[in-house]
């Protein structure tokens, strides 16, 4: 099993690292399943996740991981202990069980453990909450095997590495690697091919994550940014907001909407008419090794998954 997760309440970039990590194994050959909590779905009890699932009933993650990689097998449980068996039982071709966030979970023990922390706010400067927005101390940082440090700026020079190893006090036995985003076309909300460019003028900025100012600051760097509209992370959207939405885009007729990939999911939900979701984008993100972290971030990885083929059923 590997465990992807953080010490603190989100917005670390999670969900484009396990998708990274399926990409990888998947092209490997390797067959690979994903287990996540599901966060504010409405339904109980384990769950396996369809493309053609609403967010409400698997969570927003979980689908947009899904529909990603629909051949992936990819499922949902508050007991991850529960859902692991589960996913073993009913799929004997899975070979690794990618834990979304459950870093925090001490009834399993995943063999590869990753933990992330953003460049902006390091676990280690950060505070415990209510104070700060950690969950968990920073002492547990060492029972993980990796630490990433995601979101950093791509023009990092070789002292700020070094610099960040020093504050994260990185053991001998752990590897430390630096990844950013990279933001390609946009995507339709209906599907589609990517549209290489917007035909609109300007565009009103839509996220409801639990850090959007590097989304609104991308947008605004590429567009003429018309309005920004900010709701919490994991939010439901209803027909107030669907409203708001209309509001916006009749204040600026010449724009569109773009959002990111999780609010793709959650707007699906709402009851939204055709002519509005033609107006609809998302942005989807993908992870970039720095620092030429990648081809050992495999070899790590792959180390992992061919020296432990019989714990369990899993590796």
């Amino acid at each position: 099993m590997i465990c992807v997760g953080n010490v603190t309440v989100g917005g670390t970039g999670k969900t484009p690292h396990v998708q990274m990590l399926v990409q990888l194994l998947s092209s490997e050959g390797v067959k690979v399943a994903v287990l996540s909590r599901g966060y504010r779905r409405k339904t109980k009890g384990f769950r396996y996740v369809e493309s053609a699932n609403a967010a409400c009933e698997v969570g927003d993650e979980p689908l947009q991981i899904k529909r990603r990689f629909p051949e992936v097998t990819v499922a949902v449980c508050k007991d991850r202990l529960l859902g692991v068996k589960k996913i073993v039982e009913d799929n004997s071709e899975v070979k690794v069980v990618i834990l979304d966030d459950a870093f925090q979970h001490r009834r399993l023990k995943a063999g590869l453990s990753i933990v992330l922390t953003t460049y902006d706010n390091l676990a280690t400067k950060d505070y415990m909450l209510p104070l700060g927005r950690l969950r968990d101390v920073v002492s547990q940082l060492p029972r993980a095997e990796m630490v990433i440090v995601t979101k950093c700026p791509q023009n990092l020079k070789p002292i700020d590495f070094n610099l960040l190893e020093k504050e994260l006090k990185v053991r001998t036995y752990q590897r430390l690697y630096f990844t950013t985003y990279t933001y390609g076309s946009v995507m339709h909300m209906d599907g589609g091919e990517p549209v290489a460019a917007l035909s609109a003028k300007s565009v009103i900025a839509l996220a409801g994550i639990a850090n959007p100012q590097p989304f609104f600051d991308l947008l605004k760097a590429r567009y003429t940014l018309a309005q920004t509209l900010r709701f919490p992370d994991h939010h439901c959207f209803s027909a107030r907001d669907v409203r708001l939405l209309e509001n916006a885009l009749q204040r600026h007729p010449d724009s569109v909407v773009v959002t990111t990939e999780k609010d793709a999911m959650r707007l699906a939900d709402a009851a939204i008419s055709d002519e509005l979701k033609r107006r609809i984008y998302y942005q989807p993100i993908d992870v970039q090794f720095l620092n030429n972290g990648l081809k050992s971030f495999i070899q790590k990885t792959l180390s992992y998954v061919r020296e432990n083929k019989r714990i369990g059923h899993l590796y």
